[in-house]
C-alpha cells in the first residue's frame, strides 16, 4: 500500500509540473496612435498594422491595413444595423506577437452586442457576433468586463464573475461567472 501511495504522489508530481497555463488575453488599453493619417478616423497600431475606426456620432467605419504592403487586407461594414459607431478593444496575450483579439461593439446610447475577430499571423477571421451586454447600469460593452483562454484551435471568452450580462434575446440577466462563449475563427458557441 505505501508503495502505491508513492507513486501516486510521483505521479501527480509529475503531472502538475508538465501541465501548462493557457495563455490569457486581456484587453490591452490601446492608445490611439500618434499619427493619425485621416481626418474622421481613428488609427490604432500594432506591430505591422493598423486598425481604422470612424470617429464621430455616426462613423460606422472599421479596417485594417498591412502597413508593409500599403493594402487594407479587411474591412468590416454594418451599415444597416442601427449602431451609430463602432467602439473596438484589443486583446492580446503575453509571448504571443501573431494574434489579437479584437471585440468591436455596436453602439448608440448604448452596446446593441458585439463582433468579435482573430488577427492571426496577418490574416483575419470573423468569429461572429454575441448580442449581449454588459449592465453596469447603461449596457455596455461585454470588452469591459471579459478575458480570453486559448486553447489549441479556439478561445474560451469568459468573464468577471460579479458582472450582469443581459442577453438581448431573452431580455434575461446572468452572471459573469455562469457564462462563457467557445470562440473559434468562423463561429462562436455559448457553452455556459
Amino acid at each position: 500500500m505505501k508503495k502505491l501511495v508513492i507513486i501516486l504522489i510521483l505521479t501527480l508530481v509529475v503531472n502538475s509540473t508538465n501541465a501548462q497555463s493557457l495563455p490569457i488575453f486581456t484587453d490591452q488599453l490601446l492608445q490611439p496612435s500618434k499619427d493619425q493619417p485621416y481626418k474622421n478616423f481613428i488609427a490604432y497600431e500594432i506591430d505591422n498594422l493598423l486598425f481604422y475606426n470612424g470617429d464621430g456620432k455616426e462613423s460606422k467605419f472599421f479596417y485594417i491595413v498591412d502597413k508593409a504592403k500599403g493594402a487594407r487586407i479587411f474591412e468590416f461594414d454594418e451599415k444597416d444595423s442601427k449602431a451609430r459607431r463602432y467602439a473596438p478593444r484589443f486583446f492580446r496575450a503575453e509571448g504571443v506577437d501573431d494574434i489579437t483579439i479584437i471585440c468591436v461593439s455596436l453602439e448608440h446610447n448604448y452596446s446593441w452586442g458585439t463582433h468579435i475577430f482573430i488577427v492571426e499571423k496577418g490574416k483575419v477571421y470573423h468569429a461572429g457576433y454575441i448580442g449581449y451586454g454588459a449592465d453596469n447600469f447603461n449596457f455596455s460593452m461585454l470588452a469591459l468586463y471579459c478575458q480570453f483562454e486559448k486553447h489549441e484551435d479556439h478561445y474560451i471568452m469568459f468573464f468577471q464573475e460579479e458582472v450582469k450580462i443581459i442577453n438581448y434575446a431573452t431580455e434575461k440577466l446572468i452572471s459573469g461567472k455562469d457564462l462563457e462563449f467557445k470562440v473559434i475563427k468562423d463561429k462562436i458557441t455559448r457553452l455556459k
